[in-house]
């Protein structure tokens, strides 16, 4: 009998985003709502739900690396897609306030708006329902 491989820490977060991809992408279908998947590997954001609605699924449960990687990708993404906004779909833990700081530079800076969500939220918004969450309740405002 062959033993199970363990994996890594980066492989376990893969695996948790692939995860939370499908989710959305069941819940995308069942809702019909019109969307494109980009398949994994590629350097491309997740989804793009209707027309103009860009989302990326990035879903860690603990902390780890993968937050300081948040905003390199909203950079990177924006530079191909030049969105207006960037929806983050997180797992249950919730980025360093320097890591989300640094996101709403980047955001102010080339003039699009940052996101971040959990799955239910992100589907609470796509239905047009209140989302009592987000990225709003993590982040100390700036001082005009």
């Amino acid at each position: 009998m062959a033993k199970a491989k363990k994996l890594t820490d980066a492989s376990k977060a893969n695996q948790s985003g692939i995860k939370l991809e499908k989710e959305l992408k069941t819940f995308l279908r069942e809702k019909k709502i019109p969307f494109i998947y980009q398949k994994n590997g590629k350097h491309e954001i997740d989804f793009i739900i209707g027309k103009d609605i860009h989302a990326d699924c990035t879903n860690q449960n603990v902390t780890g690396s993968v937050d300081e990687k948040i905003p390199h990708k909203i950079w990177k993404y924006y530079k191909k897609y030049e969105y207006k906004d960037v929806y983050i779909i997180r797992g249950k833990h919730i980025p360093s306030e320097s890591v989300l700081t640094h996101c709403n530079e980047i955001a102010d800076y080339k003039g699009f708006k940052f996101h971040l969500m959990t799955l239910e939220e992100f589907c609470n918004f796509l239905e047009g329902k209140e989302t009592k969450s987000g990225i709003d309740n993590f982040i100390v405002q700036k001082e005009e």
